[in-house]
């Protein structure tokens, strides 16, 4: 897909960049499944790395700037109920990636217990669900009200902050 306002393209990227990350901890979830897998397996290790890093990335720095910079503007235009609905998400997505970012981090230092894969699963199952859910929601919705709401001056002022913050 492609944007008219290099914000919402870069914010888009992102986007990709996230559901690879996703897909790839869907897919170690698949062919794990209760059995902890091998961390010292490269293909785990790229996972759970991806997990800790992206995961991270993408819900500290990428939420911040959409609730600082976007959904401000939007309700500015009047245009309440998009930030206040994925603000929500935000709430419920933030604690959940810390958590699997720091239970894969842990993971590539002393590997999984039973008990830490099991925790593990169902915590990632959760993000993976929402996240995709999320993402969606912003594709439709957050993404293409960007090309109404943003003039020339004001995507390159937001894009080249955003730029900036990765």
């Amino acid at each position: 897909m492609m944007f008219s306002r290099r914000t919402a393209q870069l914010l888009h990227e992102d986007h990709r960049a996230t559901i690879e990350v996703i897909e790839g901890l869907d897919d170690l979830l698949a062919r794990a499944r209760r059995k902890a897998p091998d961390v010292t397996d490269a293909r785990v290790q790229k996972v759970l790395e991806a997990a800790s890093g992206a995961i991270q990335e993408e819900i500290d720095g990428h939420f911040a700037f959409e609730e600082n910079e976007l959904f401000t503007r939007l309700e500015e235009m009047g245009d309440v109920a998009i930030g206040e609905h994925l603000r929500g998400e935000h709430a419920a997505l933030l604690p959940l990636g810390r958590q699997v970012a720091e239970m894969a981090r842990a993971a590539l230092g002393k590997g999984f217990s039973s008990q830490s894969w099991g925790q593990f699963r169902a915590l990632a199952g959760e993000l993976i669900e929402r996240m995709l859910m999320h993402i969606q929601k912003e594709e439709m919705a957050l993404l293409p009200a960007l090309d109404d709401l943003l003039d020339d001056d004001e995507d390159m002022a937001l894009s080249t902050l955003y730029a900036g913050s990765h």
